[in-house]
């Protein structure tokens, strides 16, 4: 199924190894079907970590695909590895994605990694989210983690969930600031609607109206409105959101645990909701002939251009990975690579989701995909 611009979001995930980013990208894609069961990487079974070195190590080691369709949107997952010795495989990465999510674990706060992370988003001037992963584990504590992004990252770091703890401290549930409402994980990651706890009211009242003030600050019209002390209607709330998320003066906080799935439908939401689609995202630079510059404007109905952003070889043949940059890519058309100003005529065109490559009649703008059996194309290439 095909997806235009406007319902398609590039994310990245990002962060210290080992801080649950490929478990988070499994359980999205547990949750929309992608897959029939949830991987998990200390297993080796999972969508994104496929390469026997992989399995081994448990660990990611290069940057995979992994397509997540929600809500009438196609998400395209680039989970990252952690690791800096792989860091040129964070770099394809980001070059593609219009908005990326730092993941932080609940035991460690703010890590090295997600300190990198955030470096490479404030150069490329990234839109992008925190989730602080593994809040059910033991030993995890969700507001020390908090409280460490907040002091590194200031008061734009915005909170729209909160946990809910049972006796033992343990997360059995979270609050959805924006809605106003509060839910417990079912056994298939699923939400069921409960009452919020008396004792997290004025919690929830408290961080709504930080929210509140936050969505003020993004326009004057807001702000009046804010100041006449009327309140903001959902629609309102969400532009606002939107907009201090694209301005790179909001950042939203959110949670979960991706082994039992909490969380990541509420993630899919603020991704669908907050993040730039590919035409509002991530603005390519385009080098012409004479050495200058100039911004890509990218455009459904331009002339089909793509960019390789990654190569691989296996035993099936090579994969020349593309985002979509204007038009429409179809099966056999010519077209001509910028280095070497030679018409290439386009193989098979695929979506990819880890290592398996199904076969599509075509990519739209803005899309990730993959083109099969380009010997002459090399990473890079435009």
């Amino acid at each position: 199924m095909s997806y235009s611009v406007q319902n398609i979001r590039n994310v990245c995930l990002l962060g210290h190894g080992g801080n649950g980013k490929t478990a988070l990208a499994e359980s999205m894609l547990y949750l929309t079907g992608g897959t029939v069961r949830l991987g998990n990487p200390a297993d080796g079974n999972t969508v994104c970590d496929y390469d026997p070195e992989e399995t081994r190590r448990q660990i990611s080691i290069s940057t995979a695909v992994a397509p997540v369709e929600y809500n009438g949107c196609k998400i395209n997952v680039l989970d990252t590895p952690g690791y800096f010795d792989f860091s040129g495989e964070v770099i394809e990465a980001l070059q593609v994605a219009d908005a990326a999510i730092i993941v932080c674990s609940a035991k460690a706060g703010m890590s090295v990694g997600a300190e990198k992370a955030w470096k490479l988003c404030e150069q490329r001037r990234l839109p992008r989210l925190l989730y602080i992963s593994k809040t059910d584990e033991e030993n995890s504590d969700y507001n020390a983690a908090f409280d460490t992004l907040r002091e590194r990252f200031g008061k734009n770091i915005a909170p729209v969930a909160a946990p809910i703890w049972d006796a033992d401290k343990k997360v059995i549930g979270f609050i959805d600031v924006l809605h106003k409402r509060a839910f417990e994980a079912g056994p298939k990651g699923e939400r069921i609607e409960i009452d919020v706890p008396d004792d997290k009211k004025p919690v929830l009242d408290e961080l709504y109206d930080a929210l509140k003030e936050s969505v003020a600050e993004t326009s004057e019209e807001l702000m009046d409105k804010y100041f006449s002390g009327e309140d903001f209607t959902y629609a309102e709330m969400i532009q606002g959101l939107r907009q201090g998320v694209r301005e790179l003066s909001m950042f939203p906080v959110l949670f979960g645990s991706a082994i039992n799935c909490m969380g990541s439908l509420m993630l899919m939401d603020y991704i669908v909701d907050l993040l730039p689609n590919p035409m509002e995202g991530n603005y390519h630079k385009a080098t012409m002939a004479s050495g200058e510059t100039e911004e890509f404007v990218v455009s459904p109905g331009g002339v089909p251009t793509a960019y390789v952003f990654k190569t691989i070889s296996d035993q099936y043949g090579k994969y020349s990975f593309v985002k979509v940059l204007s038009g429409t890519l179809t099966p056999d058309l010519p077209m001509v690579n910028a280095r070497t100003g030679a018409t290439e005529k386009l193989g098979r065109l695929y979506k990819m989701c880890g290592k398996k490559a199904e076969e599509v009649k075509e990519l739209t703008c803005g899309d990730i995909g993959a083109i099969g059996k380009m010997d002459k194309v090399k990473t890079g290439d435009t």
